[in-house]
């Protein structure tokens, strides 16, 4: 009797410290990331600065070289409110393909009711192209676009703010 029971002790020993070294599955948060995949990161919002515009309106351009322009009857001003291209950070392995697919015209809407239309305008690097740095490094991705504002009436004076989309592809 006395042996069965130093038995079921030495067993059950071995079970206890036997299960101090057996694990779950491990979380999928603390895996590492996909090494073939592709990740974005914004690192700058596309941003217009200030612009005064008169009856008939107009558009301002922000290229993907950061350079702006109006057409129209709109005015550029530097008042100290900046304008920028958007700027987004690629990591994906080298040699990687990326093509950009701009998403539909955006509509912004004022502060001050009124609303405003942003198209989505080229990139740099130009679309298709190649990675050329291994992560963690990153390549950067300018892309500008086109504000189209209306008349008084239907783009008072404001702030203006809205989402647009792009989709980048990965081969």
């Amino acid at each position: 009797m006395k042996k069965d029971l130093i038995i079921k002790y030495f067993i059950t020993a071995i079970i206890l410290l036997a299960s101090l070294y057996c694990n779950a599955q491990t979380p999928t948060d603390s895996l590492p990331g996909d090494p073939g995949g592709l990740y974005i990161y914004t690192t700058q919002n596309l941003a217009f600065g200030a612009i005064s515009h008169g009856n008939t309106g107009g558009t301002v351009i922000v290229g993907s070289d950061g350079s702006r322009s109006v057409t129209g009857d709109v005015v550029a001003l530097n008042l100290g409110v900046q304008y920028f291209n958007a700027t987004f950070d690629i990591e994906a392995p080298p040699g990687s393909i990326v093509s950009i697919l701009n998403g539909p015209d955006a509509t912004l809407t004022g502060s001050n009711g009124g609303t405003m239309t942003l198209h989505i305008g080229s990139s740099y690097p130009a679309t298709p192209f190649s990675t050329v740095v291994a992560p963690p490094s990153r390549t950067q991705v300018s892309v500008g676009g086109t504000l189209t504002i209306g008349n008084n009436a239907s783009t008072p004076p404001g702030t203006y703010t809205g989402t647009f989309y792009i989709t980048f592809n990965h081969e």
